[in-house]
């Protein structure tokens, strides 16, 4: 059994009060999307409270974690090192958290980039970063009514926004997240909902 009350309060000392009180959404919708979807509610809670525990460290030191933990490392990640805090909070949580649920940690990695062959927890936080409640721009508003809806339909609309976001600005994107949209496309239509 996880105390989820010691992690919150612990999470509290660590992530600024804005970024907290996202966890607290995302942990909130990432247990309802869990219950409806049929994943473990108390794993995604402690997964959607958890993903933002390395998003507040500055990119240099995400980048030198990673290549000093051996952390697999993209020229992306080399690029633009914040795509690494799911992967790095990951490697937080099991080192100085000793947190050993292996379906947490890799939700908590594959929170910002996705990834193939994403598990249906992975795939409920992903979703309820992008769409928790105190996200008010229109597409998480669109993606919060996917997300009760269809959980595939709101993995594709939240994957397309990604990548209209990142293009329109001529960002690099990850290789993960082209791999888990092909996973998705492969499985149907390639329309986002």
């Amino acid at each position: 059994m996880i105390d989820l009350p010691a992690l919150q309060a612990r999470l509290s000392r660590v992530i600024s009060p804005a970024r907290y009180r996202h966890s607290l959404a995302v942990m909130e919708l990432a247990r309802e999307l869990a219950a409806a979807y049929g994943a473990e509610p108390e794993e995604a809670a402690v997964a959607g409270l958890l993903h933002d525990v390395a998003r507040e460290i500055e990119p240099g030191r995400l980048l030198a974690l990673a290549e000093e933990w051996g952390l697999p490392l993209t020229e992306v990640d080399r690029k633009v090192p914040i795509l690494l805090h799911g992967a790095v909070g990951a490697e937080i949580l099991r080192r100085e958290w000793n947190l050993e649920n292996h379906r947490i940690l890799t939700a908590v990695a594959q929170h910002i980039t996705g990834g193939p062959a994403m598990s249906l927890l992975s795939q409920v936080v992903f979703i309820a970063d992008y769409a928790e409640p105190g996200r008010r721009f229109p597409a998480a508003r669109t993606a919060r009514r996917l997300a009760r809806e269809d959980r595939v339909k709101a993995l594709k609309f939240i994957i397309h926004r990604g990548f209209k976001y990142v293009l329109n600005r001529d960002f690099l994107i990850h290789p993960l997240t082209v791999e888990a949209w092909n996973q998705l496309a492969a499985e149907g239509d390639l329309k986002p909902g």
